[in-house]
């Protein structure tokens, strides 16, 4: 039983114990309907105790139903991980992690309110503590503001990384363009710290550590790029030896 629950049954009894209280008063020359109405009242306490947990399984099982015929009905191209089928202790009653089978370390909270009316109201991420070199995955999730059902699914794929110490710089191709993330990693927890797109397709560029990260696109045709830092100067690359990989230079 949840706390809540506790709460609401301890405050119950207490108003139980009021109202026997006034019986007994109140029928205090007619002892046997004071009894008869103590016996009820505990009678019906003791026993809306005991059925809680057949009413809450049963209710979730009707909510169970009510939300795969949502996601049936919103979603009917993707598969999806609900849980818990049937109730659990820690769970609330109608409330469902779900995630996409896709990305199975993130997802969302759906509640089923009593009207069939279904809300979201959260959403989580459960891969553990990732290795250092795992870092990236985790911008499928936190590239979104705040994750749905609806949010864009994005297509990340690694192209090259580079690790010196804490500072972590990938290489990514998200959707297909071409990005640098940098990161932050300690054993005691990491820090995403910044994520450059390229504006039209080609190469991008970030800065971090007291470097400069560029990172062309294999697709990209030119010999050389020019890429301005952001103290204002401007370095040339020989873009030609280091498509598809990541150009790292001292500022």
């Amino acid at each position: 039983m949840q706390l809540k629950e506790s709460i609401d049954f301890l405050l119950l009894g207490l108003v139980l114990l009021f109202v026997i209280a006034a019986a007994w008063y109140i029928f205090r020359k007619r002892k046997k309907w004071a009894m008869l109405i103590t016996a009820v009242l505990i009678t019906g306490y003791m026993g809306y105790y005991f059925y809680l947990p057949t009413l809450k399984a049963d209710t979730h099982a009707a909510k169970y139903e009510q939300i795969m015929e949502y996601l049936d009905s919103n979603y009917p191209n993707r598969q999806f991980t609900v849980r818990p089928e049937r109730y659990e202790p820690g769970y609330y009653v109608g409330t469902f992690d779900i995630n996409d089978k896709l990305t199975p370390d993130f997802g969302v909270t759906l509640h089923v309110e009593d009207d069939g009316n279904v809300v979201q109201t959260s959403y989580w991420e459960d891969g553990g503590f990732p290795s250092q070199q795992d870092l990236w995955k985790k911008l499928a999730f936190s590239y979104h503001e705040e994750y749905s059902l609806d949010s864009k699914r994005v297509e990340i794929t690694k192209q090259d990384e580079w690790i010196v110490g804490e500072l972590t710089v990938f290489a990514l191709l998200i959707d297909g363009n071409p990005s640098i993330a940098v990161y932050e990693y300690s054993q005691a927890g990491y820090s995403w710290n910044d994520l450059q797109e390229s504006k039209n397709g080609d190469f991008v560029s970030a800065e971090a550590g007291g470097r400069v990260f560029i990172f062309f696109d294999e697709a990209y045709t030119g010999n050389t790029a020019e890429v301005q830092l952001q103290n204002g100067e401007t370095i040339v690359v020989d873009a030609a030896e280091h498509r598809g990989e990541l150009f790292i230079a001292d500022q």
